[in-house]
């Protein structure tokens, strides 16, 4: 396994150079600055669109990334943790990419429909390269993106935002479509500001070949170092120039050592070659620092997996918990109390109960323990796109978090303190995660044909939490202390949600506990149909106009 750390980054910088993305691109990039317009062009099965470089006196304050107004970045930046400081961007950029986004998103699809298009690359020299970075992010936050897959790749850009707006990236897979061409002499993409961070992968070249890293941490550290050598500033666009056509994939692999000795270790050899790269010697102190950022930038990239595997083992280890709550659901389905298990763990706080409660309070423990690592970025980028782990989560979703909604029902709930388990942040963050894991993956695995028998589970997790609201309203409408006005809008919302049981009943989306003789949501219907008895309303209810979930 040691041999094949570095690998990753050596076969991007091989595939970018021997790939005709990058000469094309810079190509249209040396266009577009010579006009001083947005260039599009097509070339074979790629659209390529440029954007010019713009000259800017000093650096433009960082500003909010979703400001007031034009939310063009709302979806994007809501994605935030709540303790996490807003993502920022850099501002004159930002008034650069607000002044075209539009157009370049109208081009975009129109060349999409003309022609059937493979990919798209969104490419940018100096600040263009910035506003492309941002177009690019733009469009891949859209709630429907670009149909074709859509690479940026930019030219000495400068560092675009905060730390808050590299995480955000990293966790929303756009890091993975952005390639930042950096020369080792080029000082605008490592202007020393503590407050800006990399994000993406960046190739950094020099005449010796290139290397790749895609830690921020990594890429930050790199730029140090560079910084702390002195390298010139030498005529930067020129040697752009030079890299896109001299480096190629053949000259990396046959270039030759510029140290006497090559280890056996391949690993190591991959490192010292990595260090040459960037033009220095493995010996000199500059090459010394630099190695050990590429180790550490290597240890860094498998770490990810490495906690993956072991998530593995410990979900392994907390299937018995599981399997004693869908227990505990069988039994109190087959119970003569005829109660389903919501109501009964909400009720009863029996040695059994207790128990379950244990098991309840693991699995909570094990899946907080995922929502933080990927929010932290410890777990790898895809790590959602495992069928695995999307079903893993589902299925406990919809397990325990009726379970959840009663023990907060029990304990918790207050009218004038918590509020309702869907109010206040009350409702637990790994279930947010779950749901946008789930309606960005997992929709399309769910089965489309109509249910012969009721679900093992009921499909909506929170029916339980909008059942105790709709509880609450019918006890408000029935109170005589409760004003005109206040009845007609809680009835309107009691419609609604009688809708929506019914509904759900009917396409038997809800399990048999639901359905229970004397669930809450039994024993709901009929102090309804008595009210409506006693107020000679009528009792007809529209699957049409079923209130969404």
């Amino acid at each position: 396994m040691e041999e094949s750390r570095f690998e990753t980054s050596e076969l991007q910088a091989s595939l970018m150079m021997s790939t005709p993305l990058w000469p094309d691109s810079w190509s249209l990039c040396n266009v577009a600055d010579s006009s001083r317009s947005i260039q599009i062009q097509h070339i074979g099965g790629t659209m390529y669109v440029a954007l010019p470089e713009v000259e800017m006196n000093q650096p433009g304050n960082l500003v909010g990334l979703d400001v007031a107004g034009d939310e063009l970045f709302f979806d994007f930046s809501t994605s935030l943790t709540s303790d996490e400081p807003p993502a920022m961007v850099n501002g004159s950029v930002r008034e650069l990419f607000v002044s075209s986004a539009r157009f370049i998103e109208s081009q975009i699809t129109q060349g999409l429909e003309m022609v059937d298009r493979k990919q798209v690359v969104i490419t940018g020299y100096s600040t263009g390269g910035a506003v492309a970075a941002l177009t690019t992010l733009w469009l891949l936050s859209q709630p429907s993106p670009p149909s074709s897959p859509l690479l940026c790749i930019t030219f000495g850009s400068p560092l675009l935002g905060n730390q808050s707006l590299s995480s955000l990236i990293s966790r929303s897979h756009a890091a993975q479509n952005i390639c930042h061409v950096v020369s080792v002499h080029d000082l605008v993409p490592r202007r020393n500001d503590e407050q800006l961070w990399p994000f993406g992968t960046y190739l950094f070249c020099s005449d010796n070949g290139g290397l790749c890293l895609d830690n921020a941490a990594s890429v930050r550290r790199m730029f140090l170092i560079l910084n702390s050598t002195g390298t010139p500033n030498i005529e930067e666009r020129q040697r752009y120039e030079h890299y896109v056509s001299a480096l190629s994939h053949q000259f990396l692999i046959s270039r030759s050592s510029l140290s006497e000795n090559i280890s056996d270790n391949s690993y190591e050899a991959g490192v010292a070659l990595a260090v040459e790269s960037l033009g220095f010697s493995v010996d000199h102190p500059s090459g010394v620092s630099a190695k050990e950022c590429i180790e550490t930038a290597t240890r860094m990239s498998r770490a990810p997996i490495e906690r993956a595997s072991e998530l593995a083992i410990e979900l392994g280890n907390v299937l018995p918990s599981r399997l004693e709550i869908q227990w505990y659901k069988d039994s109190c389905e087959a119970s003569p109390k005829k109660l389903g298990y919501y109501d009964n763990f909400k009720q009863y706080s029996n040695p059994r109960e207790l128990k379950v409660n244990m098991s309840r309070a693991k699995l909570a423990k094990f899946w907080d323990g995922v929502y933080e690592m990927v929010e932290t970025n410890e777990l790898p980028p895809d790590f959602d796109f495992e069928l695995k782990w999307l079903f893993a989560s589902q299925f406990y979703q919809l397990l325990a978090e009726p379970l959840d909604i009663a023990y907060f029902y029990k304990y918790k709930y207050s009218r004038t303190g918590t509020g309702h388990y869907m109010e206040n942040r009350n409702r637990p963050k790994r279930y947010l995660l779950f749901d946008k894991w789930w309606k960005e993956r997992g929709e399309c695995h769910r089965v489309k044909t109509a249910r012969t028998r009721y679900a093992s589970t009921t499909q909506d997790t929170c029916f339980w939490a909008k059942l105790e609201e709709a509880k609450e309203w019918l006890d408000d409408v029935r109170s005589e202390g409760t004003d005109a006005q206040r009845k007609a809008l809680l009835w309107e919302k009691i419609v609604g949600f009688e809708i929506y049981a019914a509904t759900l009943v009917k396409m038997k989306d809800v399990s048999l506990d639901v359905l229970a003789d004397n669930s809450s949501y039994r024993v709901w219907e009929k102090k309804l149909r008595e009210f409506k008895k006693v107020n000679g309303i009528g009792m007809v209810v529209h699957e049409s106009d079923a209130m969404e979930t």
